[in-house]
């Protein structure tokens, strides 16, 4: 009997959360802040170091927003982003994130901090004079920190800006060159619905 009792008591509880969580999807465009120093060689024999300011970016996915209290707010998605790196050779990286923050309301704004992690199932290089970085110069995963702010139109309907702070770096092991580092760093600014 007590078995029972503790089943219907954790449905009950399940279906009153379920009832709180909100699903939704979001998508915007940003800027690729790539941290990067690679030496030249790395494309074509050459020794310079190629240092570049942003590109552009995009991304879009879905989202599942939990709620922890009245204000506090779980935020677990997943999102297709793509990042630019350029320089001499350009390539761009395809990525399946998984960003996990928690938010905080106050009154409709919601600043948020978390994490997130990385998947490069691809890389796109763009070939011309020079070589670009291709699948094998990436490695696969990435991982970081993210910074934000939401703003809620609604219930439904919001606008966010997101910083994301790559922390692992993206270049495979070369033992010519051991400090060279390729990070991610994108401001992306988007727009939200709830369902």
């Amino acid at each position: 009997m007590k078995k029972i009792i503790t089943i219907i008591a954790l449905i009950a509880l399940t279906a009153t959360a379920t009832a709180q969580v909100k699903f939704g999807v979001h998508a915007g465009a940003g800027i690729g802040l790539m941290s990067k120093d690679v030496h030249d060689d790395r494309y074509e024999g050459q020794n310079k170091t190629d240092k570049e300011p942003f590109s552009t970016s995009s991304y879009g996915g879905f989202f599942v927003e939990i709620p922890a209290s009245e204000k506090l707010l779980l935020d677990l998605g997943a999102m297709y982003t793509n990042y630019s790196t350029i320089g001499k050779g350009k390539t761009m990286l395809h990525r399946i994130d998984v960003p996990l923050a928690i938010k905080y309301d106050i009154s409709g704004l919601r600043p948020k901090v978390g994490g997130y992690v990385s998947y490069i199932p691809g890389v796109t290089s763009f070939e011309n004079k020079y070589r670009s970085l291709t699948r094998k110069d990436i490695e696969k995963f990435d991982y970081g920190a993210l910074f934000g702010l939401e703003y809620n139109f609604n219930e439904k309907l919001f606008i966010e800006t997101n910083f994301y702070l790559g922390l692992a770096n993206l270049l495979t092991k070369d033992p010519r060159h051991s400090s060279d580092y390729l990070r991610t760093r994108s401001i992306l600014i988007g727009v939200g619905y709830r369902f």
